[in-house]
């Protein structure tokens, strides 16, 4: 696992969602921050069950504990995967 410091810049984050969704109209990740504050952020397919983003400057402004989910759209379905946990610390 890789450690995630408030930040960071470039690292990526990876969900897989379980199922081909290699025909997704639209990939996002969904992201709860320790305060309560809900984002979203524009996520591309890695493969055929994956996708990822590439955190930008500010997207990571908060240490602690953040929830991620996906959430796809495609042809005939639309939905969230499961939530997934995300630990991001504070740089020395």
């Amino acid at each position: 696992m890789t450690t995630v410091f408030v930040g960071d810049v470039g690292t990526e984050i990876l969900l897989d969602c379980g199922t081909d969704i290699s025909t997704g109209t639209l990939l996002k990740i969904k992201a709860k921050k320790p305060t309560g504050a809900r984002v979203a952020w524009t996520a591309v397919l890695d493969g055929t069950d994956r996708i990822k983003y590439a955190v930008q400057a500010g997207d990571l402004d908060v240490a602690g504990p953040w929830s991620l989910q996906a959430y796809v759209e495609m042809p005939g379905w639309s939905g969230h995967g499961e939530i997934a946990a995300m630990s991001v610390s504070n740089t020395a």
